[in-house]
């Protein structure tokens, strides 16, 4: 209903063939990971705002929080938002419970690109 189009899995950032913790990206690496990347015959994928982001919450589910039909871990997620009046932090959502909450953007977490679709 938000007529956004979801990478389905978790990015395999490193290309081995599975999605996993040693995908996670800091915050400035996850922005230029998901501008850069060329999937699905699209090249217009991008680091989704906190907001969207949240969009695919299921709080009818937990550990993940999140529709089955999307391949994702109990764990946080890079959004695009950084957090005002400090530089240095940017939101995330974690699917374990669907929380949104602001942390320092040097630490590794998930990624999952968005683009306008179809």
């Amino acid at each position: 209903c938000t007529g956004l189009q979801w990478q389905k899995d978790t990015a395999d950032v490193n290309g081995d063939g599975q999605s996993t913790g040693q995908d996670n990206l800091t915050w400035c690496d996850a922005l230029a990971y998901c501008e850069n990347l060329s999937f699905a015959g699209h090249d217009d994928w991008r680091l989704p705002n906190v907001r969207e982001l949240q969009s695919i919450v299921d709080y009818g589910r937990v550990g993940p929080a999140i529709d089955p039909v999307f391949g994702a871990f109990s764990s946080v997620y890079w959004s695009s938002t950084s957090y005002a009046g400090y530089p240095d932090y940017a939101w995330g959502v974690d699917f374990y419970g669907g929380n949104v909450f602001y942390d320092v953007k040097d630490n590794g977490y998930g990624v999952r690109a968005v683009r306008s679709g179809p």
